[in-house]
């Protein structure tokens, strides 16, 4: 049977949703692909969110804030409702200082170069004349739904409130299984994925991620099948490669967190926009020093972690190697 590689369109895009099209596929490829990449967006794309708050004077959510015309409850929910983008691997503890009559919105919280709102003019709460609002939000990087129940960590301040944390950023997925012809042929499919986000990440890069987790969660599955094949048994490909193709896929699509690097190098890279192993190779040794803060004692780090898997940074300026080599001679 003839196979047709799929076409991918994206045919709508906003920066909170998208539709995106995907055939002609196999005869039930549709809903096997569809309702894959649909659980695994609802619950397995990393975002941020505001995981627990300290407000100076309050003890616990029941109480009010004179001057305040929301209670700590309802605050405590505008907050939870706050959408941001985090560029740091580890948490964030932000202050929020505002003095009425205002309304409250992450304008009023110091800025930081870690952090980005959405929506900078979210509404969280309003102050009458005389009223003054002071805490410290702390923000951390995880997936899916976390409640407020859940245990809590031992660096918190005894005073802190935890509030529940919406960490994915996809609010919604659908799809869409549809026949498809190609030529005399009837018995194709047509997927079609619906996405709706919080706008921290693009509709049509989160269904990158989900099909990037999917495909490293199908590879581990391959990997560990394949070592405990029979001795004797052929594992080479068609052109002899022994799939190192598709093992070199595989590492492309590893996250720069599996290199270990040090916390500010990987912070650097995500601020950067380098989420996995296969958006550091596609940078050349230029384009990453242009990287805020990422320098050559960084470089370095990276291009030494990236040894064990055979891999080298384009050296498509060597200007740039030589000069690192002159200033350490220096």
């Amino acid at each position: 049977m003839e196979h047709i590689r799929p076409e991918i369109r994206i045919e709508e895009s906003t920066p909170l949703s998208g539709r995106i099209v995907v055939g002609p596929l196999e005869k039930g490829y549709g809903v096997t692909l569809g309702n894959a990449i649909r659980r695994v967006l609802l619950s397995s794309i990393s975002g941020a969110a505001i995981t627990a708050v300290r407000i100076e004077g309050i003890l616990h959510e029941f109480s009010t804030i004179p001057g305040m015309r929301e209670d700590v409850i309802e605050l405590l929910l505008n907050i939870k409702n706050v959408a941001l983008k985090s560029f740091s691997g580890g948490t964030k503890v932000l202050r929020l200082e505002a003095k009425g009559p205002c309304e409250v919105t992450p304008e009023n919280i110091i800025p930081d170069s870690d952090i980005e709102f959405v929506d900078p003019k979210a509404y969280i709460c309003t102050l009458e004349d005389g009223a003054s609002l002071e805490m410290d939000l702390f923000v951390e990087q995880g997936t899916s739904y976390v409640t407020s129940e859940r245990e809590r960590p031992s660096d918190l301040p005894l005073d802190a409130l935890v509030v529940d944390a919406v960490f994915s950023p996809v609010r919604r997925a659908r799809y869409e299984v549809q026949d498809a012809r190609v030529g005399q042929r009837t018995d194709y499919e047509r997927l079609v994925l619906e996405v709706w986000t919080n706008g921290s990440i693009a509709p049509e890069k989160a269904v990158t991620e989900a099909a990037s987790i999917l495909q490293r969660s199908f590879g581990m599955v391959a990997q560990g099948l394949s070592k405990d094949e029979p001795e004797g048994t052929d594992n080479t490909d068609s052109d002899g490669s022994a799939g190192d193709k598709s093992d070199a896929d595989g590492i492309l699509m590893r996250s720069i967190k599996d290199l270990e690097l040090s916390i500010r190098s990987e912070n650097c890279l995500l601020r950067g926009g380098v989420q996995t192993i296969g958006d550091l190779m596609s940078r050349s040794r230029s384009e990453l020093l242009k990287i805020r803060n990422l320098g050559k004692i960084s470089l370095r780090e990276i291009e030494e972690k990236l040894e064990p898997f055979g891999l080298d940074i384009s050296g498509d300026d060597h200007s740039s190697e030589e000069k690192m080599k002159e200033d350490e001679a220096r």
